[in-house]
């Protein structure tokens, strides 16, 4: 059998750097090693974006950096770039613009002042004419330049918002800032100027924040309001018939946050005489985000039921209660099987000196998923206080 011979030509031809430029292949970094890259060629590259599906691929600005050091056309190239990037407004494709400040950022980067200069002309001045492209040159002076680059950017986009509305642009560049040197920085800078552009930033971003809130608390309470409406008219006796002929009953979990205690009762009621893993799983989901009206041993039996889904609800249920029997019972499994819920039984009814003994059982699980859980649960509070080993708590295992 044959196979074709697909390695690299030693001495490419202009057509196959081009290609392989176009195409972003490793062989045109080797070539730029050996010698065999071409300042022509790259120059090429370096000024238009040579990408086919822009969708899918990043920029090329930071793999071109590594050629243009390796084929060692640094200032061979440098000129041509610069004036590029001073005529910005002619290009025909403005996505050649974004590759250029991005070469711009490296040129700085290494101590060239020049273009750093042009990236802050860039992002003062906005020499794009279309819209979409008022951003150029952001994202390269923040990474290079931190909170003096941020400042610039704010101050530019502060002049804007004195004709145009606040938009994704704003929320995208803030949400980069925030990224690189922290929200809480972020206000203590524009908070503490007296510019008038950047003060036009900052309140149009306060503004949007409030408004965002607003929004969400309007949903919170259209939704507890169709909550409400679901549920007002579904009696106890509705639940009990729904829980004994459907098969989900995903709703009773609402309806047992708006029920009145009564309601409860007769619940629980039914919950300590059923015997039907099907009845019961549907009865006890009631309890899912609401308190049991009182403790019934029932929910420890229901805890080691043969039914993992019941036993789970059941799990969640119990840890919403304070009791002296759901201690015991915790204390009983910390020593013996150490279930996955176990822990989450101490947030209501820990007592001081608990911590030790938990920390030692506590063991991270192998999956990721599972880990993150565990750490995101240390956030949980036990009468009002984080759950935190330093000050007597212990982290426990989200449920």
């Amino acid at each position: 059998m044959k196979y074709s011979d697909v390695s690299p030509p030693p001495v490419p031809t202009p057509a196959e750097q081009r290609d392989a430029l176009a195409k972003g292949l490793g062989r045109a970094r080797l070539w730029a090693e050996q010698g065999g890259l071409t300042e022509t060629a790259l120059r090429e590259a370096c000024l238009q974006d040579l990408r086919y599906d822009r969708m899918c691929e990043d920029l090329r600005g930071d793999w071109l950096w590594e050629i243009i050091n390796a084929a060692g056309f640094r200032n061979a190239i440098r000129v041509p770039l610069l004036h590029a990037l001073h005529d910005l407004s002619d290009l025909s494709d403005p996505e050649n613009a974004r590759q250029l400040c991005k070469l711009a950022q490296h040129y700085a980067a290494s101590g060239d002042t020049t273009f750093r200069d042009l990236l802050y002309q860039i992002v003062t001045q906005k020499p794009l004419a279309a819209a979409d492209y008022d951003f150029l040159g952001e994202s390269e002076l923040l990474t290079l330049e931190g909170e003096r680059g941020f400042l610039c950017a704010a101050k530019s986009r502060g002049a804007q918002l004195d004709k145009f509305d606040w938009d994704w642009p704003e929320e995208s560049f803030l949400r980069e800032a925030g990224e690189l040197i922290g929200e809480t920085r972020i206000r203590e800078l524009l908070s503490s100027t007296s510019d008038l552009d950047l003060n036009r930033f900052f309140k149009s971003w306060q503004q949007q924040l409030r408004e965002k809130a607003e929004r969400k608390q309007q949903k919170r309470r259209h939704h507890k309001k169709q909550q409400a409406q679901q549920t007002e008219g579904t009696s106890v006796e509705m639940v009990l018939e729904a829980a004994r002929g459907e098969t989900h009953c995903s709703w009773f979990r609402s309806w047992g946050m708006q029920a009145d205690l009564i309601e409860l009762n007769v619940v629980l009621g039914a919950l300590k005489s059923s015997e039907e893993p099907a009845v019961l799983l549907n009865l006890i989901k009631v309890f899912s985000n609401r308190t049991l009206p009182e403790f019934d041993s029932r929910l420890i039996d229901l805890c080691q039921y043969p039914h993992p889904e019941l036993q789970r609800r059941a799990w969640v249920a119990l840890a919403n209660l304070s009791h002296s029997e759901i201690r015991e019972f915790a204390n009983r499994q910390l020593n013996e099987n150490q279930p996955v819920c176990l822990f989450s039984l101490f947030i209501r009814n820990y007592q001081a000196g608990d911590e030790n003994r938990l920390l030692a059982a506590l063991t991270l699980p192998d999956d990721d998923w599972e880990k993150h859980s565990v750490h995101r649960s240390a956030k949980r509070k036990s009468d009002g206080r984080p759950l935190t080993a330093g000050d007597g708590h212990l982290p426990v295992h989200s449920l």
